[in-house]
């Protein structure tokens, strides 16, 4: 089991690379990336879209750090509910 002083350390580190992954992303998007240049080198035209998300990303860089940080957030509380529920179960079969 993770002590707290651990489970701290992991949790700096995931929000870290989190933020960092933001910065990346705002620097990297207006070059594309490996398979839209590899589309547009073989003049590939992009067809309709299989599946279109609930939500959008919008089209500037205010909401899209919005929207990011809301999946960031549910998805680290889908972790903790999951982590908590784990927990309770291991603690009833060790009774």
């Amino acid at each position: 089991m993770l002590s707290k002083k651990d489970l701290y350390i992991f949790s700096l580190i995931i929000l870290l690379f989190a933020i960092g992954l933001v910065g990346f992303f705002v620097f990297s998007a207006p070059y594309g990336d490996g398979l839209e240049k590899t589309m547009e080198n073989a003049e590939v035209e992009e067809g309709d879209a299989v599946y279109t998300a609930p939500m959008d990303y919008g089209d500037n860089y205010v909401m899209s750090f919005f929207i990011g940080l809301l999946g960031f957030a549910v998805t680290l509380l889908i972790v903790f509910l999951v982590s908590l529920i784990l927990r309770k179960k291991d603690a009833t079969q060790h009774d």
